[in-house]
């Protein structure tokens, strides 16, 4: 009894200092990053403040063109839909790439090599057939910027039915900020104090004053691989919880959320736009999930 009551007090400690790091002084405090990075994120808190920054990047900070594709993979697709989706849900499905561009992206991914979260150090390259964790230890294994190697990931960034998403959804010209593909493996807990896991739980980012992700899976994605989930609507204002909380727990976002919690399933090369100030998480798989991220923003401050 008296070990397990200490396990609990550990346990208690750590979430609290967890959720100090992600509460607006915490970050505020975290001297590795610049300060105009901190600054915008505890700004960005605010819903006022947020906004007045928006309008001033938008009004008076306009952004250079990325050059555009010659024709997009998405012919049937109307960004106009896409963007009022996006401002009124926080994210917008619908999206299928075509059977070759898949393919392509797959061909790369088995030669590419791919960081582990806990491991940076190392570089692995992953089997698309083979199940088992290449580094157990590691959860997550990411490809940074794509794009620069792989000629079909470097097309969808400049597709032109992408770029008027993120125009519109922004209103500005988009920064590309980063590209990743990356592979999601289960979390086993080594006891019934480590459950959580803070690469599957809920949060919301905040990588700019305003941003938008791309996703596409790349394998098929049922419940079993961890779908994406999201809570839809908190993007557009936080209540004072919502501004202290980054970070909730499966109970909380029930509690809080229950009829607003949407499972992103999905077949290999489908996709949706999201905007992750909205409360998300991928859910802790069974069995491995391969998801590609495009990220645009306003400006470079997350990068």
């Amino acid at each position: 009894m008296v070990a397990t009551n200490k396990a609990l007090e550990i346990a208690k400690r750590a979430s609290a200092f967890k959720w100090l790091a992600a509460s607006p002084v915490g970050e505020l405090l975290d001297r590795k990053q610049p300060f105009s990075y901190r600054a915008m994120r505890l700004i960005s808190r605010s819903n006022m403040l947020r906004d007045a920054a928006v309008r001033f990047r938008t009004s008076y900070r306009r952004n250079q063109p990325l050059p555009r594709s010659a024709e997009t993979l998405f012919p049937n697709c109307s960004p106009f839909t896409v963007v009022e989706r996006l401002r009124r849900d926080g994210y917008a499905s619908g999206i299928s790439l075509p059977e070759q561009s898949l393919q392509d992206i797959l061909n790369f991914s088995a030669r590419a090599e791919f960081v582990p979260d806990h491991s940076p150090d190392r570089r692995v390259k992953i089997d698309l057939v083979n199940e088992s964790n290449p580094l157990p230890g590691n959860i997550l294994f990411r490809c940074h910027n794509p794009h620069r190697a792989c000629a079909t990931v470097d097309g969808l960034v400049h597709d032109p039915f992408i770029l008027d998403v993120a125009k519109g959804y922004l209103e500005n010209e988009p920064i590309l900020l980063s590209t990743q593909i990356w592979w999601s493996y289960p979390y086993i807990p080594k006891s019934d104090t480590d459950l959580y896991t803070p690469e599957y739980g809920f949060h919301y980012d905040i990588d700019d004053y305003r941003f938008l992700k791309l996703f596409i899976y790349l394998n098929d994605v049922n419940e079993e691989r961890g779908p994406h989930v999201i809570i839809e609507g908190t993007h557009r204002k936080k209540d004072f919880f919502e501004k202290g909380h980054r970070r909730l727990t499966d109970e909380q976002a029930a509690a809080r959320y229950k009829e607003r919690l949407r499972v992103m399933t999905g077949r290999a090369g489908e996709g949706f736009f999201e905007d992750t100030f909205c409360y998300h998480k991928g859910t802790n798989p069974r069995k491995r999930r391969l998801i590609l991220q495009l990220q645009y923003s306003l400006s470079r401050l997350g990068s």
